[in-house]
């Protein structure tokens, strides 16, 4: 939990400081999304059961184009307490049981709605993006507000699936109850 405590200022940082950049869409704007998404895992705990089959590395999967999946390779390897995290990028909106986070960019609604019954009640970390992703049924949603990411969680969609998100990460977000 140590670790965990100089972690916080960074992702108030790394959300306070977006502003510069245009988050949607530019590369660099992806890099700061992979950066926030790694922290936002950091602050996520899974069931024992979970953890266990996870055994070295937590599966960090991305649905989007080349450009995002680009920019989430600069949080490939990364630890994430005594685990390594490992992107993969998913070339198909499916077969997520590998998968113990998913990125998603944004999507149409039809599209969204399918992946998100298709990942409901698993031990899966939804993340994605857009200003209602949250609201439809998504765990995180990272929306760009004027510049500044705003975080909305969806703590109901959270606990179906039998993940917990610690505290400090949810002083700093919109909770979405339904």
């Amino acid at each position: 939990m140590k670790k965990l405590s100089f972690l916080l200022p960074g992702l108030c940082l790394l959300l306070s400081h977006v502003q510069a950049l245009n988050a949607a869409g530019t590369l660099e704007g992806q890099t700061v999304l992979a950066a926030l998404a790694l922290n936002i895992v950091r602050f996520t705990n899974w069931p024992p059961e979970t953890r266990a089959q996870m055994k070295n590395a937590i599966n960090f999967c991305v649905a989007g184009d080349n450009g995002a999946q680009e920019s989430f390779a600069t949080i490939d390897n990364k630890a994430v307490g005594d685990k390594t995290l490992h992107v993969v990028n998913l070339s198909r909106l499916r077969n997520f049981e590998q998968c113990h986070v998913l990125y998603i960019e944004e999507l149409k609604q039809n599209t969204l709605s399918q992946m998100l019954l298709e990942t409901k009640k698993r031990p899966l970390l939804t993340i994605g993006e857009g200003y209602d992703f949250a609201a439809q049924g998504g765990m995180i949603g990272l929306e760009n507000i004027g510049g500044k990411i705003i975080l909305q969680i969806n703590l109901p969609v959270v606990r179906e699936s039998n993940l917990s998100i610690d505290a400090r990460l949810l002083k700093l977000a919109k909770i979405i109850a339904r």
